[in-house]
């Protein structure tokens, strides 16, 4: 074998290897590129390739990104001309049979929404478009806003070559036998100045052109165009395939509106940024606008518009401002547009009627009349007299307006608004840093009635006794702040809540709200003639807060809070004394408890408490509310006079009482004082606790230094007096049937006393029984040296007394020494009715007693 043959059996075996290592690597390199790109598919069939081009039979091309880009493409027929195989891009020519592209989304724009692709990106694109591009049929399936929508039709394309212009484009679509044509052409005098014209044509005829002139001058790009079309007779048609790219159905046309006009031009300075990124935001120049749509016409993203509007506008640093301006349309805002607004606030049409006023030439200040009627189910009216300052510094001067808004049922999440009837007269002005608005007296709304759960109201009146000012600022930072303050006046002919009688509230206040919370604070009556001083304040993400003073209520006057709260015991009249309070309620947002505070002061109050007389009463209450536990604390409670049918008194109570809020009336009392005097001694309950969710419990009383003679004199026996002092202890057992003494004792203290007992009635008995005439004279004059009784009382009201009575008269037999043994029942609430049934009571508790006995 000869030398170079062997060199080349070890030179082949390496070229093949870096073949496949080249290979592996532009396979490894393609398949990154491809996950990175999102490339998911990419198939052809039928390729061949010549000197003279590229032919594809078909191409399947599918894309899903994760920058929100999911297409999916299918070409047929491509044939791709090229001018050499060592330079084939830009190509000569591109021809494809057909292509229909399917795309699912795009990629999600910007937050500030403006794009910020370079304007030479756009000029690298073009540079690689075919000198020629003919698509026979083109197929779109793209995004809409009913869903899909489905596209056919053509395009050519065709430019001069190394440069993109001049440049001619015709783009034809095709639906329900007609055609609609752009045809785009475009050229340049030299790289700074350019020229592009265009014509929107229907079935071959020119309907719409526009003509636009692109200068460039240093970092400035100069955009001069027009705009006009002078009938559509197509509009019907044209209509129709409008509404498969809106998001509701638009109105049919009646007629076809022939004389249907539009005219634009424009003159913009369009600031680049580095990159040749145009700043649209500092778009400068002058705009003029005329449409005439004598029947209502779709615009995507607004809704459907018809009327007229002659504008004019300049703009300098990005900020544009009418110079001329004239408006009389009409507008069906699109679904989306109100989104945002309370269903029953949506308006269904808008009417705009914008006039210019004659008030002579001033320089700079525009005056315009303004009226705005929204029609639906909650009707509103908008008029104004304004003046927009076309020149610096700009501002609008708001005059003379008057907002009017009526809904006969206004629905605001939880709250139900009915017969709304609103009036709103302000005036203001706005500037580009804030909005001052002043809302005058004449300002009123009235409701006819309110619901909120278990709250209602109806007849409500909100007024202004003076202006309220609305002021919104935007601070540097660009978000914006807002304060309402001033004062008002809130007027309920009737307020319906289970806790409160119904009748009139009136509140009159001063108001201060923003964005962060709202206070409220003033007198809140009612027509009881409850006062009670008020301050609200509510942070909007936190909880509400409500304090108030009762204002000093003088019951000689009347009790407003008997006739004000559906709770107060019907059993309790208070005819004098003062009452005073103040408390605090914080309500938490979401699932939280509420908590809160209440201090209640009592001085001298005197009436009826059921079938009781009740005179002198001062008390001091104290209450708390927290975590769903209700505590209230009786810093003193003190009565002068009690009369249940016989007079006691003065009574003492110190303590406390805690619940849930869930139980109330199952919580724990307990107390460090509680005790009366009565009948000239005192009786009182040692501290204890005693809790109302327990079924049995025993609690211990005491009884010192009664005075036999009161006893005597309060219980209804005739002739029967005496003296002493009596002690005595009680085991009191309470259960669910009531309280009673299971072991009592009485007792007379050291050395005794006296009984004396002369009755007609007991003398009658003696003359007819020896042995009770000697009880009987016994009686007359019996000095006692032990008096005890054993003490029962059961549920039911009965009272069993077993007494022990030694003694003597010393009249009788010598005085020698008598032992009674006496046993005695009494019933007490009989006992109490009888007393009640007197003259020892008022006229009151008489009448209620004889009520309760029918």
């Amino acid at each position: 074998m000869t030398k170079p043959s062997k060199m080349l059996l070890w030179v082949l075996p390496g070229l093949l290897m870096l073949a496949l290592l080249a290979g592996g690597f532009a396979w490894h390199q393609w398949s990154s590129f491809k996950r990175d790109q999102g490339i998911q598919r990419l198939e052809w069939q039928g390729l061949r390739i010549s000197a003279q081009g590229l032919f594809i039979n078909r191409l399947n091309y599918v894309q899903s990104t994760d920058k929100g880009l999911d297409l999916a493409l299918e070409v047929d027929g491509i044939n791709l001309g090229i001018s050499s195989l060592f330079k084939p891009f830009p190509a000569r020519s591109l021809h494809v049979d057909r292509l229909r592209l399917e795309l699912l989304s795009l990629p999600g724009e910007h937050e500030d929404g403006a794009s910020t692709t370079p304007l030479e990106q756009y000029e690298r694109w073009a540079a690689w478009l075919p000198q020629r591009l003919n698509i026979a049929d083109l197929q779109l399936d793209l995004p809409c806003a009913k869903g899909r929508c489905d596209e056919r039709g053509a395009l050519q394309l065709q430019h001069a070559g190394e440069s993109l212009l001049p440049l001619d484009a015709r783009l034809e679509m095709q639906r329900n036998g007609r055609q609609l044509s752009l045809t785009v052409g475009a050229q340049h005098s030299d790289e700074m100045h350019s020229l592009i014209e265009a014509k929107l044509l229907i079935d071959e005829q020119p309907r719409l052109e526009t003509r636009q002139q692109l200068n460039r001058t240093g970092e400035l790009l100069l955009w001069n165009g027009t705009l006009s079309m002078g009938s559509l007779p197509e509009a019907p048609w044209l209509l129709d395939w409008l509404g498969e790219w809106t998001s509701y159905e638009p109105t049919a046309l009646p007629d076809m509106p022939t004389d249907m006009r539009l005219g634009a031009g424009w003159a913009l300075a369009l600031p680049q940024l580095p990159g040749a990124v145009l700043d649209w935001h500092g778009a400068a120049g002058d705009l003029r606008l005329s449409a005439h749509l004598p029947a209502f016409w779709p615009v995507i993203g607004l809704g459907e518009l018809q009327g007229e509007i002659d504008l004019a506008a300049n703009g300098q640093n990005g900020l544009w401002l009418p110079t001329e301006l004239k408006a009389n349309f009409r507008l069906r805002p699109e679904p989306a547009l109100v989104a945002e607004l309370p269903k029953s606030l949506r308006p269904t049409l808008l009417n705009v009627d914008i006039a210019p006023v004659d008030t002579g030439t001033i320089q700079g200040r525009l005056p315009l009349q303004l009226r705005l009627e929204a029609q639906g189910s909650s009707p509103a009216t908008l008029q104004a007299s304004v003046q927009l300052a076309t020149a610096p510094p700009y501002a609008l001067d708001v005059e003379q307006a008057r907002l009017q808004l009526r809904s006969s049922n206004l629905l605001l999440e939880e709250l139900s608004l009915q017969g709304l009837d609103a009036a709103l007269s302000f005036s203001g002005r706005v500037d580009l840093e804030r909005v001052v608005l002043q809302l005058h007296k004449a300002s009123r709304v009235t409701l006819a009635r309110l619901n909120s759960g278990e709250l209602a109201a109806s007849q409500l009146r909100a007024e202004l006794p003076q202006p309220l000012s609305l002021q919104i600022e935007r601070n540097e930072a660009g978000s914006t702040a807002w304060h309402a303050r001033g004062p008002m006046e809130l007027r309920l002919g009737a307020l319906d809540q289970p806790q409160l009688i119904t009748q009139g509230w009136r509140w009159s206040g001063q108001l201060d709200v923003d964005a962060t919370r709202l206070n409220a604070s003033g007198p809140l009556t009612n027509d009881a003639g409850l006062t009670l001083a008020t301050n609200l304040n509510k942070a909007w993400d936190g909880s509400l807060q409500v304090s108030g003073k009762l204002q000093e209520v003088f019951l000689r006057a009347g009790n407003p809070l008997a006739r004000s709260f559906a709770a107060w015991p019907a059993a309790i009249e208070l005819n004098s004394g003062r009452l005073l309070g103040d408390g605090k309620i914080a309500l938490p947002t979401g699932s939280g408890t509420p908590s809160g505070s209440l201090t209640l002061e009592a001085r001298g109050l005197a009436g009826i408490f059921d079938r009781t007389e009740i005179s002198g009463l001062d008390a001091r209450l104290a209450g708390t509310l927290r975590r769903n536990h209700l505590q209230m604390n009786i810093t003193e409670l003190r009565l002068a006079q009690l009369n249940p049918g016989f007079t006691f008194g003065p009574l003492l109570l110190r303590g406390a009482y805690s619940a849930s809020v869930d139980q109330p009336e199952q919580g724990r009392l307990s107390w460090q004082t509680a005790e009366t005097q009565i009948l000239g001694g005192r009786f009182w309950l040692e501290p204890a606790t005693l809790d109302l969710a327990k079924a049995n419990q025993q609690l211990n009383a005491r009884l010192q230094g009664v005075q036999l003679s009161e006893v005597l004199a309060a219980y209804p026996t005739e002739g029967l007096t005496g003296s002493g002092i009596i002690d005595g202890s009680f085991e009191v057992h309470r259960s669910a049937t009531g309280l009673s003494v299971q072991q009592g004792q009485l007792a007379a203290r050291a050395p005794g006393g006296v009984l004396r007992f002369r009755s007609a009635k007991i003398e009658a008995l003696g003359q007819a029984n020896p042995a009770m005439r000697i009880v009987a004279e016994a009686l007359h004059d019996f000095h006692y040296d032990l008096l005890s009784s054993d003490v029962r009382y059961d549920e039911t009201g009965k009272l069993n007394l077993g007494l022990r009575l030694n003694g003597r008269n010393p009249a009788l037999e010598g005085g020698r020494p008598i032992n009674f043994a006496i046993n005695l029942e009494e019933d007490i609430p009989a006992l109490l009715t009888s007393l009640q049934l007197s003259d020892r009571v008022s006229e009151t508790i008489q009448r209620r007693v004889q009520e309760r006995l029918r």
